[in-house]
Parts: C-alpha cells; structure tokens; sequence
C-alpha cells in the first residue's frame, strides 16, 4: 500500500541578528555580512512542513489537516511570528537563528506533536523568494 504526504504552509515575520559570541566584529561583520547588523534585520519567512504515512480506511487522510495546522500555529507561527529571534524566543537563546537553526528548532516542536502513525517527512523554510533550508527525514 502506498503511503501520502500532506502538506501545510504557512508565514511568519520575525527580526534577528547572526553573531557568534566566540569571535570578533571584524569576524561575525566577514562571516555574516548583513545579517550581523548591530539593529537586527528581518524576514518574511514561509514554513512547508510535509508530513507522511498510510491513509486512514476510516478518515480517508493521513492526518486530520486541521491539526497539522494546529500544530504548526502553536509551535510555530505563535512562537516565532513578529518577534527578535534573539530576544523574545527562550528555545533559540544561545543558537545562531540561522535559518537552518530554525528549520532544526521548528523540526523538533513539530515531530513531537504529530500522531504515532505520522511522520514528519520535509520541512522548507524559506526567509526569502530567493533562499531556502529543507531539511528531509
């Protein structure tokens, strides 16, 4: 029996600065460019999370759509949506909010909400229409 993905995609707005604490300015300004703007800089970001698994004979789904993006919201989008990255999100104190350390933190908030027979295939996290991380199981 073949197996289904459902995707959900979803936005967020949030500011940050990359700036690793080890180094000098002259090293993070070399090493992250922009992005270590001492006023922080900010993104339009869009999240895909795709998730996969065997479709229900009762339900017809893989999961309910209505509570991946539940879960997205809370985990995601409520947790990360018009705030400093640096300042306002205790689960990114002490990260570099790359986006690929984004990407990680919104991989492990939403693999532990999903349903057993569900699993979290792909998440793309794109911070603009010309960059993006995926990150696949």
């Amino acid at each position: 029996m073949p197996t289904a993905q459902l995707v959900h995609r979803a936005e967020f707005c949030a500011a940050y600065r990359l700036e690793n604490t080890k180094f000098d300015k002259q090293w993070n300004d070399a090493t992250f460019g922009i992005c270590h703007s001492p006023n922080f800089h900010g993104h339009n970001f869009e999240i895909e999370v795709v998730v996969g698994g065997a479709i229900d004979a009762d339900t017809g789904m893989v999961m309910n759509l209505l509570t991946l993006m539940d879960i997205v919201r809370h985990q995601v989008i409520e947790r990360f949506d018009h705030k400093n990255l640096n300042l306002d999100v205790e689960s990114l104190q002490g990260v570099i909010p790359t986006t690929e350390n984004i990407a990680l933190l919104c991989w492990r908030l939403i693999e532990q909400e999903l349903p057993n027979a569900v699993s979290l295939d792909e998440i793309r996290l794109r911070e603009s229409r010309d960059n993006q991380v995926i990150l696949k199981k």
